[in-house]
């Protein structure tokens, strides 16, 4: 029988098992989805890595109509069109980095070179992993961080651009061809002035679009219009009238996502189309929430959707005219969402008695908060090929040496930064389907 020597000598010289490799570690600190990624997906490098002292892109809004008809002999009058708007971004600097002790290195080496290599191994995937997921979430983070006109739009802030920067739910019904749009975004208690440089108040299609359906949580289980649309007129200041009173159609939401659709869908000429966008929504995307999900698959079941398999209640990967109704994760949890100061009746009536001009949009809420204006999940039509992460040609996630302080000889700090932007080209191109209540 061994001594109890030998089982102390055997507990000494055995390390802990680890049920993976030495370099794996797994990782938990991971979101379930990364929607800034789906941004930069077969995307040429000339296009996501630039350089110079700003981002910039020139825009046409408008024709400026020259067009005409004539009589031979008429007399002319010529005109120099001036039709172009340049968009700028500055650049926005992020940081993070590794740090490590040399006391957190020496007692995590063994005897021999070969354990040493083992905990060395280890030790550096752990650092590198905690802060490349550290750094993606943050990005992920920024882009769905609530509108700041100080922290993004002006040139001393230090935020990046937000998607709900340039995809609005706040705008007014203009009525014609542009409909019901989103004008400027909403930032703490006031609208911005302009998005990149340009007030969309004076370039109407520096605008995203807005399409409305019927949600009513608090009728206690969601429903919607059942027929082709409900008509509601706005008061002067709610939030989809912004200071222009009108009537609007709220529809249900397969309804509301057919109009969002043809909006955003346009086709060039058969002639001279190479002046014209040739944009066939390959990147297209329609970005939502949990609940959006849940609520889109709801209503394929009560629409008793026989393309997929009997037996399967799933409805896994839900599509509308092939493209993806993807779950964004962060959204469950985004407060960037109009709020009252106090709770908002998720009624009609208490939608359409939420002014602008008395400051009572006081607050960002979640899509469920008590005091969100008009609860329920919104759809984000996201259009790959206009809204583009930029990253700096000199500084694109670049790491530095290490560095030691004198005030701490035995702490080592290795930073890496990046300096980027999110770029939008075309605001028209994008759209957001917003719930209202109808009872």
């Amino acid at each position: 029988m061994p001594s109890i020597q030998t089982f102390n000598d055997f507990m000494a010289t055995t390390g802990p098992t680890y049920l993976t490799s030495a370099d794996a570690v797994i990782n938990e600190a991971v979101k379930n989805t990364y929607a800034f990624s789906k941004l930069l997906k077969n995307k040429a490098t000339e296009t996501t890595i630039q350089g110079g002292n700003e981002i910039r892109d020139v825009i046409m809004f408008d024709d400026s109509r020259t067009y005409d008809h004539y009589q031979p002999n008429d007399v002319f009058t010529w005109r120099n069109p001036q039709v172009t708007d340049t968009i700028k971004a500055p650049w926005r600097f992020s940081i993070d980095y590794m740090t490590w002790t040399d006391a957190e290195v020496e007692l995590n080496t063994g005897e021999t070179s070969g354990s040493t290599k083992v905990a060395y191994k280890r030790l550096k995937k752990i650092k590198e992993q905690r802060l490349w997921t550290s750094m993606t979430n943050g990005f992920e983070e920024d882009l769905w961080a609530p509108p700041s006109l100080t922290s993004m739009e002006v040139e001393t802030g230090k935020l990046p651009y937000s998607l709900p920067y340039f995809l609005t739910e706040l705008g007014r019904n203009l009525g014609g061809a542009l409909g019901l749009r989103g004008l400027r975004p909403f930032t703490a208690a006031t609208n911005t002035s302009t998005v990149m440089g340009l007030d969309p108040t004076v370039d109407q299609r520096w605008s995203n679009a807005v399409e409305a359906y019927g949600y009513n949580s608090g009728a206690g289980i969601a429903t919607e219009p059942t027929a082709a649309g409900v008509e509601k007129t706005l008061t002067l200041n709610t939030t989809l009238a912004q200071g222009l009173a009108s009537t609007i159609t709220i529809n249900p939401l397969f309804a509301a996502f057919d109009r969002m659709f043809m909006r955003l869908k346009y086709e060039p000429p058969a002639t001279r189309a190479e002046y014209f966008e040739k944009d066939t929504l390959a990147r297209q995307m329609i970005m939502t929430s949990r609940d959006g999900v849940q609520f889109y698959r709801r209503l394929l079941r009560l629409a008793n959707d026989t393309l997929v398999n009997y037996q399967d209640a799933a409805y896994n990967n839900p599509t509308y005219s092939g493209i993806d109704v993807t779950y964004c994760s962060d959204l469950d949890t985004a407060a960037i969402f109009p709020a009252h100061s106090t709770t908002v009746a998720d009624t009609f009536a208490g939608y359409d008695a939420v002014t602008a001009v008395s400051g009572a949009f006081s607050a960002f809420g979640t899509e469920n908060g008590a005091n969100t204006i008009a609860t329920g999940p919104r759809y984000f039509f996201v259009n790959g090929n206009y809204l583009t992460p930029i990253f700096h040609a000199k500084r694109y996630f670049k790491t530095h040496e290490a560095m030691r302080h004198p005030n701490q000889p035995f702490t080592y700090v290795m930073p890496v930064d990046c300096w980027h932007n999110l770029f939008c080209n075309s605001r028209q191109r994008h759209g957001v389907v917003c719930p209202i209540p109808t009872l």
